[in-house]
């Protein structure tokens, strides 16, 4: 039998069909690239939605956000005043307010929220639903997971007091003793470190050590697996200028900033390298960039490779500091036609390391600006997308979502905490 030659060319085409579609449904694009595993991008905006109460999480595709994010909606949409505030209202007696930072555990089975209200929220990140909901007080501003599981250490700036959260995920469980976990930093205050308020603390990748900074300038560094939590290395506020709240650590270094946004400080920008090699003996900072003499406020930070992209939210950029040398190389401006003041925030990676996310803020900034300088407000709220080229070394912004929340022809949206889940 003898196939001719247009019969053979169809063959051919259909063959070659099954075979692309077969590389598709095995996770391998055309051209043999496969692409990255979905992902999901949480993002809270801090504005109310019920009286003095609520906010809103919002949940976007990862990759359907990358690829065109002016297009990109929420695929899930909470009103935290909703089955959260009576939740929490139930364990607390109080309703919350201000959602504004937001990790997930090691394992992303766990989202953890936090209030300004003083609730630290931890939600089951498949089902979205509330598993426990704890009060700090008068308020808590972060709560950081630490990446053994075992911990999540919070900073109440109002009372100044640090925080131990015991955490078994898989237990359901989560707890702190009042007389036994809570540190009353005020008691340390005095001389070179004039408030001890906290304002965010981190642990290295051991989870032994926290660092913690405060809004008066200055570092504390506690050992979190002592109890109490012992005081093993400080630094005053000429070492560390006030109230950073950025900390990520590449190989043994950690790296921390200082921030704008407090009568204190209503501008600041330094990036600090920290050498975790000589702990517990003692801590010492070195300065890798400095923009205090410029409209600059550094806030949000987050690793790309072996590089570290700190946020400008007043200069409306990203700089780029390479860990190797501790040089800056870079920066990656933000500012488009759509967005003339995006007041970049808090940052966070893809899970393949292609895009970074970051929150930008709205025109009524609810959280950390100065009146009189407006380092945080911004033109049009939402998320920002930004394509990483050269191994993290180069950045090219790609644009954004926007969220809103309109009250009496106002915009009152103002998105903070953000956070990556695999």
């Amino acid at each position: 039998m003898t196939i001719h030659g247009s019969v053979r060319r169809g063959l051919s085409r259909l063959t070659l069909a099954l075979a692309a579609n077969a590389l598709v449904w095995a996770g391998v694009g055309i051209g043999g690239i496969a692409p990255a595993s979905a992902y999901e991008v949480w993002l809270t905006d801090q504005s109310d939605t019920a009286k003095e109460s609520g906010g809103f999480l919002y949940i976007y595709d990862g990759a359907a956000l990358a690829a065109n994010p002016a297009a990109a909606k929420p695929a899930v949409t909470i009103d935290l005043s909703g089955e959260i505030n009576t939740f929490c209202e139930a364990a607390t007696k109080k309703p919350v307010r201000r959602p504004h930072m937001l990790f997930f555990n090691k394992d992303q089975s766990h989202a953890i929220l936090s209030f300004l209200s003083g609730h630290v929220l931890f939600m089951d990140a498949k089902t979205r639903k509330p598993e426990a909901c704890l009060s700090m007080g008068k308020n808590v501003h972060a709560a950081w997971p630490t990446p053994n599981q075992k911990m999540a250490i919070a900073a109440n700036i109002i009372e100044k007091k640090f925080t131990r959260i015991w955490t078994d995920y898989a237990a359901h469980t989560f707890s702190f003793d009042p007389e036994k976990d809570v540190v009353n930093l005020a008691l340390l205050e005095g001389g070179e470190r004039p408030d001890t308020s906290p304002i965010c603390p981190i642990t290295e990748s051991s989870s032994r050590y926290a660092f913690v900074t405060l809004r008066g300038g200055g570092l504390f560094v506690f050992d979190v697996t002592t109890t109490p939590m012992s005081l093993v290395a400080t630094l005053n506020n000429n070492e560390i200028h006030p109230a950073g709240c950025g900390g990520i650590q590449v190989g043994e270094t950690m790296y921390v900033n200082s921030g704008g946004g407090w009568p204190v400080a209503p501008l600041s920008y330094d990036i600090y390298a920290l050498d975790l090699s000589t702990l517990p003996k003692s801590v010492s900072a070195k300065l890798v960039s400095s923009r205090d003499e410029q409209f600059a406020d550094s806030h949000g930070m987050a690793a790309v490779g072996r590089y570290v992209w700190s946020a400008d939210r007043a200069g409306n950029n990203i700089e780029i500091i390479d860990t190797v040398s501790n040089l800056s190389v870079g920066a990656i401006d933000l500012v488009t036609d759509g967005n003339k003041d995006p007041a970049p925030d808090l940052l966070e990676n893809a899970p393949d390391n292609q895009y970074v996310f970051v929150g930008l803020r709205g025109p009524t900034p609810l959280t950390g600006n100065d009146k009189t300088h407006h380092n945080a407000k911004g033109t049009i709220p939402g998320v920002g997308v930004i394509h990483v080229d050269g191994g993290g070394k180069v950045g090219h912004y790609k644009g954004q979502a926007v969220v809103t929340n309109m009250k009496e022809g106002k915009e009152t949206a103002d998105p903070h905490g953000i956070a990556i889940r695999k």
